[in-house]
C-alpha cells in the first residue's frame, strides 16, 4: 500500500505541472465515458432487453417498401387485416404528439393511436380498468377511449384509481379513460 500511495502522489505532482494536458485528458475521459453510457443505454433498450410482452419473439413489423413514410391509412390496414392469412393477428398503431387536457390546461404529450385489437394482439392485460378491444372499433374515430401508461397515471394522477371513467380532452375531443397499462409496458 505504501508503494501505491507514493505512485499516486507522483502522478498528482506530474498532472499539476501541466494543467492543459490534465484538462484535455479529463475532458477526453468524460466524453468517452458519456458516449459509452449512451451506446449501452440504446443497446440495452433495443437489443439486450426484449419487449416486455408475452411471446415478443413472435412479433413482426409490416411496413410499405419504397416509401419514405411508414404511416398507412386506416383503410389499408383494414384491407391487410381482412386478407391476412399468415399471421395470428394484425394490429396497427402510430405515435403522434397530441394536446392532452386533463382539466389543468392542455399539455403536449406523445400518444399512441392504435387499432381496437392492439392489446389483444400483444396479449397484454391492464393494470387497472380494461383495454379497448376490436369489438369497440366501428371505423375511424369510433372508439373515443384512452388507456394511460402507468408512468403517466403515476405522475399526473398520483395513482388515483378513480381515474377510470374520467373524460379528458385530446386535441379538443372528449376521450374516456378506460384503463391503465401495466408498469412494464
Amino acid at each position: 500500500m505504501a508503494g501505491l500511495a507514493q505512485d499516486v502522489r507522483y502522478a498528482v505532482r506530474q498532472l499539476r505541472k501541466s494543467p492543459a494536458f490534465t484538462i484535455s485528458a479529463l475532458l477526453t475521459l468524460a466524453m468517452a465515458i458519456g458516449a459509452n453510457a449512451v451506446v449501452f443505454s440504446v443497446m440495452n433498450g433495443l437489443i439486450l432487453r426484449p419487449l416486455n410482452v408475452p411471446d415478443a419473439q413472435s412479433l413482426y413489423a409490416v411496413e410499405r417498401s419504397g416509401d419514405k413514410g411508414t404511416d398507412q391509412s386506416y383503410l389499408n390496414y383494414l384491407d391487410m387485416r381482412d386478407r391476412n392469412q399468415g399471421f395470428e393477428d394484425l394490429a396497427t398503431y402510430s405515435i403522434p404528439q397530441v394536446a392532452l387536457d386533463t382539466g389543468e390546461g392542455p399539455s403536449a404529450v406523445w400518444g399512441v393511436e392504435a387499432s381496437g385489437n392492439y392489446f389483444d394482439a400483444l396479449h397484454v392485460h391492464p393494470y387497472l380498468g380494461r383495454f379497448f378491444h376490436s369489438s369497440d372499433e366501428h371505423g375511424p374515430n369510433s372508439a373515443p377511449y384512452m388507456v394511460l401508461s402507468y408512468t403517466y397515471w403515476h405522475t399526473h394522477f398520483h395513482e388515483d384509481r378513480g381515474v377510470v371513467g374520467r373524460v379528458v380532452q385530446v386535441n379538443r375531443h372528449p376521450f374516456t379513460i378506460i384503463g391503465v397499462a401495466p408498469r412494464e409496458f
